[in-house]
C-alpha cells in the first residue's frame, strides 16, 4: 500500500468511528492531528511514502507505527 493509499485508509478508520481530526501541510507533509482525552497525536504522511507518528503526553514522547497508533485512538475514544 502506498503513502496515499495508507492516508485514506487512517482517515477512513477515523471517519468510521466519529474521530475528529484536524489535517495541515507541514514541510513535504500531510500531518493529521488527532486529540484524545489522554493524549496528542501527530501523524505526517511524506511525500517520499514514509509515515513519521508521535505521541505526546504527560511524559516522554513515544514513538509508534500507524497500525498501532490506530489502534491506541480507536481504543481511547470507544471508552
Amino acid at each position: 500500500m502506498d503513502g496515499l493509499e495508507q492516508f485514506l485508509a487512517f482517515t477512513d478508520r477515523l471517519a468510521a468511528a466519529k474521530i475528529q481530526y484536524r489535517l495541515d501541510r507541514q514541510r513535504d507533509a500531510i500531518m493529521v492531528t488527532i486529540v484524545t482525552p489522554l493524549a496528542y497525536y501527530e501523524v505526517e504522511f511524506f511525500v517520499d511514502g514514509h509515515i513519521d507518528v508521535q505521541t505526546f503526553v504527560a511524559g516522554p514522547v513515544d514513538r509508534m507505527t500507524l497500525e498501532e497508533i490506530t489502534e491506541k485512538i480507536l481504543g481511547e475514544m470507544s471508552d
